[in-house]
């Protein structure tokens, strides 16, 4: 059977108008919460102003390494719940059809407005594109046109992903990836894309 990103989108969107007085959502296993994006933005991009020039690098890879144990903490919560046991897991054939279950759940998330499978090789390689990533976007607006690719997020997500299919068994297989992007739309690109393997570190 094939995943049905939008039976997974619907359901999660449906299930985002509960939230208790604090604005939590509790679904698929996990705490979520709803704000905006350009608040995210704010915080990430002001970090990188921050940190500066010279460390620029390094601000890049916290960030990435963040948004990476986040997603892998998160994804492995969504993935044990009873709510990917009633509606993802029935759709999924192989180990691998997993992927097409996050990146749907990422797509209800509000991280990109369509996101598409390149190409997979299991245990190996996850290449996909992203079509309005809010933090290119967030980055355009905010300081125009950028010489490296801003979706720090995403690229932290690809390799999460990754990971909780072939790293170890979690918590173990964390950083077992890295991703990189080659495409951004902060860089002029028409769309940002992400390719996560395994680390050589």
């Amino acid at each position: 059977m094939a995943i049905d990103s939008l039976k997974i989108m619907r359901a999660i969107m449906e299930g985002s108008k509960i939230r208790d007085e604090k604005g939590i959502i509790p679904l698929f296993g996990v705490y979520l919460s709803l704000y905006f994006t350009s608040y995210y933005n704010i915080v990430s991009f002001d970090f990188l102003s921050r940190m500066g020039k010279r460390r620029a690098e390094e601000a890049e890879k916290l960030l990435i390494g963040a948004a990476q144990e986040c997603g892998y903490s998160t994804f492995h919560g969504i993935r044990q719940s009873w709510e990917w046991e009633e509606l993802v897991q029935p759709m999924l054939e192989t180990v691998d059809d997993q992927i097409e279950g996050f990146l749907a759940v990422a797509t209800a998330f509000g991280w990109g407005g369509e996101i598409e499978v390149i190409d997979l090789i299991p245990g190996n390689r996850l290449h996909f594109r992203v079509h309005e990533s809010y933090e290119s976007a967030g980055y355009l607006k905010r300081l125009g046109i950028a010489e490296v690719g801003k979706c720090y997020m995403l690229r932290g997500v690809a390799a999460a992903f990754m990971d909780l299919l072939y790293g170890d068994a979690y918590p173990d297989g964390c950083f077992t990836f890295s991703a990189i992007e080659p495409f951004c739309r902060a860089k002029g690109d028409t769309f940002c894309e992400f390719i996560a393997e395994k680390s050589s570190t």
